[in-house]
């Protein structure tokens, strides 16, 4: 017999038919039905409810997914409360919206998983919660500003730090915080203390046995590294101390390892001597397990990076120098003298580090201020090679767009390619706020086009939210809908008070009355133009370049009902020599696969030199016949490039860039997802000139909707 629970229950299950308004069998109808209600039954009379209620929501959504759900339930309010449920339930409905039903089953199957997985939410950490502190965190550490991204491992190609997605080792959320900072403390040491210095690289790989050696000089760079901090930074060496592992085999080697390299501990050690003591270990020796807080070593993408830095900074600091000079000519009656010597003087610093490095720098022999742009070159160069080489303090103007410039462009598969464009140079104005003026032709840009990829991520964009899309679509749709009031009308559907009152006083006063007395409503004259500026720097690797591309797909679905003009350019670019935007859409262009090819094929390139990019996209948009001429930009932060445009410099130029437009008569609007934008997009756009968004799924509905605003 089944007591009266159970039967209570028995009866809600087969009655579900009924509920879900469907013919034939149940969905719910199944083989081992009584142990199902026994199992359920077990449950509290609030748990119960609470499934019945699941079961009437899942029932006109797919009798499949409600067969698993049922099948599953009692095992899900065994592993999670309620809540945990809830979400688990919303999740496969989430994904049956998005992938199917298959998707959302393998969900609904996998319950002990996703109960680990919710179990963990409340300790783990996750990247996009961490990344803000860690970063800010990081520069106040000091060196060359490094970008975060998320990996699988931790580890560094000495431009960027990778992190993994989250952390979940400590049974305590604070401390899994605390490895995410130490794991980026370590990490940036290596960069800092010289671990990936130019000759390193090349030693490493000259030898056959590269991978070997690399897991060897990586622990023996733990130990010098985790002896520098000790000095440096005796609170943060602390805390990695507070994080070491307590495995007791594993502290008996590292004990080991520490005392064959006690030389690395010692004020003065470099990486080159962590090299020189790999071949003192043999090859069988056994491998101290890294702390969670250690990463890997990737010498091939540190070799790349590195490479390719060098050469651009050279340039960059070659062409600074040359700016010094021209700065010190024209403040000299405007005399040139061609001749004049620049000289460096090093300090060096005494541990090692790259950044405590102190120059003095003379030109003539008179001393002259560092600008801090090449003051952060200067430190980036010491870190990369430990010296500034004799050949560096020879000025010159290259570093422009050059044959060889354009080669690497074109063969480089991680690049643009030109497309067979001309190579055509604009030169723009920089405003300098330091001196108040601006730097006449300083920066040279090119019109590149993006090369096309598989148009399947617009499919896949489309299916996602076709939802959505749908919503934008009415959106847009209402805008052609909208009508326009006209005043003083022959004939009309209202009287005009106002032509009725001025017909008044021309009466009065004798003067011939007028029959323009009406209101009429006609559909609005449409006369638009808008130009879309997408951010392609570096920092918009990951789910960033995967929002700024899903919104354009949308946007160019609605806009396509408007008929209006638009078009689409990115920018980015490496210093005021080398900035570029990418042509996606033109004016004149119609929405066709091509298009939706270059959607596809936007991919992060390098910095954030914004005031350029708004001349030039001014400069076309200005070309264009319009009434209404709008420039929306889509960024993930501020403006910052290399050669000291960051802080103030770049934020003083994008917003002199803006009122240039401004003054054409082009409206500007930002939309950004840097949480930090409130500092100073009122400064640069105005305080109703932007918005921040905070999730991804709003990005596509807010940028229609501020389209619509600033058009109506």
């Amino acid at each position: 017999m089944i007591d009266n629970s159970k039967q209570n229950f028995l009866n809600r299950v087969r009655v579900q038919k009924d509920l879900e308004g469907a013919s034939g069998e149940s969905a719910v109808n199944l083989t081992n039905i009584d142990t199902l209600v026994s199992e359920i039954a077990e449950l509290t009379p609030e748990d119960q409810q609470f499934l019945f209620e699941q079961c009437r929501s899942l029932s006109e959504t797919n009798d499949e997914l409600l067969k698993s759900f049922v099948t599953q339930a009692p095992k899900a309010f065994s592993l999670m409360a309620s809540k945990g449920v809830q979400q688990w339930v919303d999740n496969a409905i989430t994904m049956y919206d998005n992938k199917g039903l298959g998707s959302a089953v393998e969900i609904i199957e996998q319950v002990e998983q996703y109960a680990e997985e919710y179990s963990n939410r409340g300790i783990r950490c996750d990247f996009d919660e961490a990344s803000t502190f860690i970063r800010n965190f990081v520069t106040g550490l000091g060196g060359r500003e490094l970008k975060l991204a998320v990996d699988s491992e931790s580890f560094t190609d000495t431009e960027s730090l990778y992190l993994p997605d989250s952390f979940d080792l400590f049974p305590v959320a604070d401390k899994n915080f605390s490895l995410y900072k130490l794991t980026a403390t370590h990490l940036w040491a290596q960069t800092w203390y010289g671990t990936w210095r130019s000759k390193v690289v090349e030693k490493i790989l000259k030898t056959s046995d590269t991978n070997q050696r690399l897991a060897k000089f990586n622990r023996l760079e733990c130990i010098r590294l985790e002896a520098q901090i000790e000095r440096d930074l005796p609170g943060l060496y602390r805390q990695f101390r507070a994080m070491d592992s307590e495995e007791t085999e594993g502290k008996k080697i590292w004990d080991d390892w520490k005392s064959r390299a006690a030389r690395l501990q010692r004020p003065g050690a470099k990486a080159l001597d962590s090299l020189e003591l790999v071949d003192e270990f043999a090859e069988d020796i056994v491998l101290p397990p890294l702390q969670p807080y250690q990463g890997e070593m990737h010498v091939n993408r540190v070799y790349e990076i590195l490479s390719e830095r060098i050469e651009r900074e050279k340039e960059e600091f070659q062409s600074a120098l040359q700016d010094l000079i021209d700065d010190e000519n024209s403040l000299t009656e405007g005399t040139e003298d061609a001749s004049k010597k620049i000289e460096l003087e090093l300090i060096e610093d005494e541990d090692g580090g790259a950044g405590d490095t102190k120059f003095q720098m003379s030109l003539d022999g008179e001393i002259i201020n560092i600008p801090e742009h090449l003051q952060d070159l200067l430190g980036s160069i010491m870190q990369d090679l430990g010296e500034i080489p004799e050949d560096y303090m020879e000025p010159n103007e290259n570093g422009e767009y050059s044959d060889k410039l354009t080669e690497q462009t074109e063969t480089d598969e991680n690049d643009v390619a030109s497309d067979g464009e001309d190579g055509e140079i604009f030169r723009y104005d920089e405003w300098d706020c330091t001196r108040q003026r601006f730097r006449q032709r300083f920066c040279s840009l090119r019109e590149l086009s993006i090369p096309l990829a598989e148009s399947e991520f617009v499919d896949e964009t489309l299916i996602k939210y076709k939802g959505i899309l749908k919503s934008i679509k009415r959106t847009f749709e209402a805008i052609l809908g909208e009508n326009r009031l006209q005043r003083r009308q022959l004939d009309g559907d209202g009287i005009d008070l106002d032509a009725v009152i001025d017909s008044f006083a021309d009466l009065v006063s004798g003067n011939e009355t007028s029959e323009y007395l009406y209101t009429r409503y006609r559909n609005k004259e449409r006369n638009i133009a808008v130009m879309f500026m997408i951010d392609m720097s570096g920092s918009t690797l990951g789910w960033v370049n995967d929002a700024e591309r899903e919104s354009l797909v949308l946007l160019c679905e609605a806009l396509e009902l408007l008929g209006d003009r638009y078009a689409i350019y990115g920018f980015s670019g490496r210093t005021n020599k080398r900035c570029e935007v990418y042509k996606i859409k033109e004016f004149g262009q119609k929405y066709s696969d091509e298009v939706k090819q270059r959607i596809s094929g936007i991919r992060p390139k390098a910095y954030t030199r914004m005031g350029v990019a708004i001349r030039h996209l001014g400069h076309l948009l200005n070309q264009t016949q319009a009434r209404t001429k709008l420039l929306i930009t889509l960024s993930d932060g501020r403006p910052e490039d290399y050669g000291g445009y960051k802080g103030k410099y770049g934020i003083e130029d994008t917003r002199h860039a803006l009122l240039e437009i401004k003054q054409a008569g082009i409206h500007p609007f930002c939309i950004t997802i840097d949480n930090e934008a409130q500092d100073y997009l009122p400064y640069m756009y105005g305080k109703v000139n932007y918005a921040v968004i905070d999730e991804v799924p709003k990005l596509p509905y807010k940028v229609a909707d501020i389209y619509r605003r600033l058009t109506t």
